[in-house]
């Protein structure tokens, strides 16, 4: 934490509490605005620290804790597992939330008329989760070639079965290896299909070692291992795939002395609607929702292959291509917004109020109806997957472009305008 990031956080702590108090000008409101339009996290850890009854709870909680256990322990639970790209973020909205309780204690204080004695300045409070419908991110049905059903969530990790010379293991943090254990010749072709509901997302690693991350609401299905002539699944829903090479005897030419037999790569294939994408080994994303009208693939390392209507199309990295029923486009991606859902966000730019909805459904298992005719607008912004869907809903109608009402896990959609 360097000392540019200190003085930005203090200079933020004491514009809300500014605002608090009713008395910014017109400049200082703009640069809290700035600052807000900035990125969701902040957006979302404003509406935290504007809460003047959570903030009177945390100033009435630090008397009753040793403030240097508790900043240890805060400390060491929000970053010792965080992503390195990521502990900045957390350090400095850690700073941030300290420097607004020690000011907001003078605000409290003003505002409930308190006699208590001033907090302790030294010291962060972790901000309460707001109540709310938080998504179960780790559930998956296996459908296995017999046509029984596991219900991975509810399953120990370690082994879950064995078909053929095939095992399934159940590894940590909704993971699922499938690893060859015999010769897998002897092992007739079998499928299994993995399906993950509304609000979850799931991660598959296939015997030729592909790994796959199952968005919500996806289905995937794929021979419990592969032979030597193709590798090919099938996705409904959108997945993130990291293909591993995969390399066969070629027997068709003599083989010249002192040379290595031949070699080819056996390609991996993903029908998804009416199109497939090939690659042999890359990294891709593919989104394939009906309710989007239309499908993407974006890719982010090597190259693929598209077939669609009879007809190849090639793309590189950071290309992606759009198919819906009339068109197919190949257009310049934005990587980061495409594959954000992968590294638990959502990132929005220049997108539609539907297909956000559509995202947000999803994500929180809900459903999405509009009062009149969906308004035309767009947004752009970044929010952890992990929030509160009534913060997210906030977030959208700070645009000032609509507004939302939550019934029995049903969002309406009211247009300002």
């Amino acid at each position: 934490m360097n000392e540019q990031q200190v003085g930005k956080a203090s200079r933020i702590a004491s514009l809300i509490v500014g605002n608090m108090q009713h008395n910014l000008t017109n400049e200082e409101r703009q640069e809290l605005n700035t600052w807000l339009q900035e990125g969701g996290e902040n957006f979302l850890l404003y509406e935290e620290l504007m809460d003047e009854e959570k903030l009177g709870e945390a100033l009435d909680e630090m008397h009753a804790i040793d403030q240097e256990s508790a900043y240890a322990k805060l400390s060491q639970r929000l970053l010792s597992n965080a992503p390195a790209h990521k502990r900045i973020t957390i350090w400095w909205y850690m700073v941030a939330a300290a420097l607004l309780i020690i000011a907001g204690g003078i605000t409290y204080m003003y505002i409930n008329k308190s006699n208590k004695p001033a907090a302790a300045p030294m010291v962060v409070i972790a901000p309460k989760k707001a109540p709310g419908l938080q998504p179960d991110s780790k559930k998956a049905l296996l459908l296995l070639n017999d046509g029984s059903a596991v219900s991975l969530n509810e399953m120990n990790n370690g082994f879950v079965v064995q078909q053929g010379n095939v095992t399934l293991n159940k590894k940590r943090n909704g993971e699922l290896e499938y690893v060859i254990t015999g010769n897998a010749d002897k092992t007739s072709t079998s499928y299994n299909t993995i399906q993950t509901p509304r609000g979850s997302e799931y991660k598959v690693v296939l015997n030729d070692g592909t790994r796959i991350w199952l968005n919500a609401a996806s289905t995937l299905r794929f021979p419990i291992h592969f032979n030597n002539e193709e590798r090919k699944v099938q996705l409904t829903g959108e997945a993130y795939f990291e293909v591993a090479k995969m390399k066969a005897s070629t027997h068709t030419l003599p083989i010249p002395p002192g040379r290595e037999e031949g070699v080819r790569n056996i390609p991996f294939i993903v029908g998804v609607d009416n199109m497939e994408v090939q690659a042999i080994g890359t990294s891709f994303n593919i989104s394939a929702y009906k309710e989007d009208n239309n499908t993407q693939t974006t890719v982010v390392e090597g190259l693929v292959k598209v077939t669609r209507e009879h007809k190849d199309h090639l793309l590189s990295p950071g290309k992606k291509l759009v198919a819906n029923d009339t068109t197919t486009t190949i257009e310049d991606a934005d990587v980061q917004t495409e594959t954000a859902w992968k590294t638990g966000d959502f990132v929005f730019h220049n997108t539609s109020l539907q297909i956000v909805m559509n995202e947000l459904a999803r994500w929180y298992d809900m459903e999405v109806v509009y009062e009149q005719p969906a308004p035309s607008l767009h947004f752009t912004g970044e929010i952890p997957r992990g929030s509160d869907i009534n913060k997210v809903l906030e977030m959208l109608e700070y645009t000032g472009g609509v507004h939302f009402n939550i019934n029995n896990r049903v969002i309406k959609v009211i247009s300002n305008k």
